[in-house]
């Protein structure tokens, strides 16, 4: 925003270092990252390893360089032992993902939000 105000006015633009910084946190249960995370699991044949998951997932996407093989195996059916099965939560949070909306911020003006 701060670029198109600046072109706008004529001006150059000068990026902070904030601006340049990567993000470091990502939603990796967002459309844009799950499939390729579900894609990669469901290559992987016979006993599941963790490390060469992430490890397939960076050589696809440098930003795969974030997700740990710990934060993977926190997603897991921990009963499953024999192949990546997701566990209900996981399953949830990517489905509401996918959903729109969020907590709500904008109110009808009839209604009190001081209850």
């Amino acid at each position: 925003m701060k670029r198109q105000e600046k072109t706008k006015a004529g001006k150059p633009y000068k990026p902070s270092k904030r601006d340049e910084a990567p993000h470091k946190t990502i939603n990796w249960k967002s459309p844009t990252y799950w499939p390729m995370i579900e894609m990669a699991v469901q290559k992987q044949i016979g006993k599941p390893n963790l490390s060469k998951l992430v490890d397939q997932l960076r050589q696809q996407d440098q930003r795969f360089n974030y997700l740990s093989h710990r934060r993977i195996g926190e997603w897991r059916d921990k009963s499953v032992k024999d192949q990546i099965v997701w566990s209900e939560e996981t399953i949830a949070a990517v489905k509401k993902e996918f959903l729109p909306g969020g907590h709500q911020t904008r109110y009808n003006v009839f209604v009190s939000i001081f209850k």
